[in-house]
């Protein structure tokens, strides 16, 4: 199912970091690449995943954490609270377009990019998204290149 590919998508975007879902490995939230991150830098960044999550699925944080103790995949706890696959994608969908506007936002307001390349930039992604929910498949860049995100 290619929803399974948004989590780790939405989970780079929401922390801005290489964090990735790991269902296998001890559960969504884990994080990639923590040799040179401080333990402060590692429990802020779980700490914003589960808060982000506890978000996105409308649930408390407490709840979230206690999920990902035993191992339960964001979709499992989405299962159990009775929010659909469609609802979670949707849900997932437009925290990654506002994460994305605020990051475009970000690169504007620091003089990285004009607003018109930040503006060019949202509709390549929008367009590319919609090319994916046709069927074809996009391009794979999302805010850079190191995202990998098509959506």
């Amino acid at each position: 199912m290619v929803w399974y590919g948004i989590l780790p998508a939405l989970a780079l975007v929401l922390l801005g970091v290489s964090t990735a879902s790991a269902h296998g490995m001890g559960g969504w939230g884990m994080i990639g690449g923590t040799k040179n991150v401080t333990p402060e830098e590692i429990a802020q960044r779980q700490t914003a995943m589960f808060q982000n999550e506890a978000t996105l699925l409308g649930l408390s944080v407490d709840e979230v954490k206690t999920a990902w103790a035993a191992g339960k995949s964001i979709k499992q706890l989405a299962d159990e609270k009775g929010i659909s696959e469609d609802t979670l994608k949707q849900k997932m969908a437009q925290a990654h377009q506002q994460q994305m506007k605020d990051h475009l936002a970000t690169l504007v307001s620091q003089g990285v990019i004009t607003q018109d390349q930040a503006d060019q930039r949202l509709k390549f992604i929008e367009t590319q998204a919609t090319q994916m929910k046709q069927g074809g498949k996009g391009m794979g860049h999302g805010f850079g290149r190191g995202f990998g995100m098509g959506f």
